[in-house]
């Protein structure tokens, strides 16, 4: 949970990220190849983030042989993925890749 404090009706938020060291957070493994598996492409509303993670979606379909591609959106690229879209990519993709533009 992020620090927080008021000054003078201002809300100040410390964005310092949680510390990975703690356990409560850790990295998968990565697979050793996409073959057979569904591919998530998550973007987050920036400019040119939806065109890049389909152009990225279209040159992995031609190296490996995915599964499904799967494209979905965030509703904002300053707040958490919505607990719905989370539930979604958890039932339906092997993995995932998550993008901004600009």
């Amino acid at each position: 949970m992020a620090e927080t404090v008021t000054v003078r009706n201002m809300r100040l938020v410390n964005p310092t990220g949680t510390d990975l060291s703690s356990g409560e957070f850790h990295l998968n493994d990565r697979p050793a190849d996409l073959n057979g598996m569904t591919l998530g492409l998550l973007e987050n509303h920036k400019a040119n983030s939806d065109k890049v993670l389909h152009i990225l979606g279209t040159m992995l379909k031609e190296k490996y042989d995915l599964k499904d591609v799967v494209y979905l959106s965030k509703h904002s690229a300053s707040l958490p993925t919505k607990p719905e879209t989370v539930q979604q990519l958890l039932d339906k993709v092997d993995v995932l890749i998550t993008g901004i533009g600009d």
